[in-house]
């Protein structure tokens, strides 16, 4: 029987700043229309409008770096974002990362790390997170570090690939894998539909794992992943630069082609293993949106139980971009329900158009 890499000790961490989806949506509208906008005609419904948006995300609350009403009184270029990017991913993300390799329960301590992989396309800095985390927390200086940046929401099976081939190509080696996402950072103000979903939608977080082969470990194995690319729908999903930030473009068509692929996506991913999704017990799905979940569920022929963490956790955080899936795991892991020997199934979706899929075994 194959021995797979196992994935030891999951953790994450939320910024200080928690807001209610209302509050977050009464900023927006002071942001883009103005403290007396309630006096103009034009601007109320402009607020209607705002109010659809923010209530057809289905989420309740998020988590931010900054507080919006505070770091939006003045316009902020793309240099003032990224200089609080640098200071507050570096203490977000060594929170996660410093909680998955300090917990008792954790079999790996940071000098035992033989490969980092830190994910991000909220910002950059450099040195990067990874040299500056690998310093902090007293890895060796002969970690082999990789930074995956710029690859959206589908960032962490990204880096959760890359950490099943180091430690296949490695016997000995232990990956720490670190998304860490800063969302709140990119509003502006405009009219633009796909923009003010973006803000109505993401919220902020930071996830970690360790992956390592340890036989007596009980997290679940990485068995396989498989990748999936629509390359004629490449344009549904951007991610640009600007001088205010970076500008997310997401079609309203995104559902219809993932309706299309992910049955091949799932084909690919569990029919080596001689696997059908009715095989599969638990579906760890990112909520890029409501209409997203809802798309792969009928597609899959999922159960609302199947469901209820993506569900759960966009209610609760929002997209958290990268991390989420991440969030979503550690919850399936607390709930304390995977039995040993059941198959699990991490999958999430973004630029490409591309979706990104992984196998578990509990």
């Amino acid at each position: 029987m194959t021995l797979h890499p196992r994935i030891l000790a999951l953790a994450s961490a939320q910024p200080a700043h928690h807001f209610a989806q209302d509050d977050l949506l009464d900023f927006v509208r002071r942001y883009l229309l103005g403290a007396d906008w309630r006096e103009h005609p034009a601007q109320v419904e402009r607020a209607r409008a705002l109010a659809q948006t923010f209530a057809a995300v289905k989420i309740t609350g998020r988590q931010c770096v900054i507080d919006p009403n505070d770091y939006y009184t003045q316009r902020r270029d793309t240099g003032d974002r990224m200089e609080v990017y640098g200071a507050a991913a570096h203490v977000l993300g060594g929170e996660a990362l410093r909680a998955v390799l300090t917990d008792e329960r954790s079999p790996r301590a940071a000098s035992d790390i033989t490969d980092l992989y830190v994910i991000s396309c909220t910002g950059y800095t450099a040195p990067g997170l990874d040299t500056l985390l690998a310093r902090d927390l007293g890895m060796s200086s002969a970690v082999r570090r990789v930074g995956i940046g710029h690859m959206g929401c589908y960032g962490a099976l990204v880096g959760l690939r890359q950490s099943l081939a180091s430690t296949r190509a490695y016997p000995d080696a232990t990956a720490a894998m670190l998304c860490v996402e800063l969302s709140s950072l990119h509003m502006r103000r405009t009219d633009d539909a796909e923009t003010l979903t973006q803000m109505a939608l993401f919220g902020d977080a930071a996830a970690a794992l360790v992956l390592g082969h340890d036989e007596t470990a009980t997290g679940p194995e990485v068995v396989d992943t498989y990748c999936a690319a629509d390359f004629a729908s490449a344009d549904q999903m951007s991610w640009t630069i600007s001088n205010e930030g970076f500008v997310m473009g997401l079609s309203s068509r995104v559902p219809i082609t993932l309706r299309r692929n992910i049955g091949g996506a799932m084909e690919g991913l569990l029919a080596p293993h001689d696997l059908r999704p009715s095989d599969i017990a638990h579906w760890i799905v990112h909520p890029g949106g409501p209409s997203i979940l809802t798309v792969i569920q009928r597609a899959l022929e999922l159960s609302d139980e199947q469901m209820r963490l993506s569900w759960q956790i966009l209610r609760e955080h929002g997209n958290c971009s990268s991390a989420t899936v991440l969030l979503i795991l550690e919850a399936l892991l607390r709930s304390g329900k995977p039995r040993r020997g059941e198959w699990g199934v991490m999958m999430a979706f973004g630029p490409g158009l591309t979706l990104e899929t992984c196998l578990l075994r509990f």
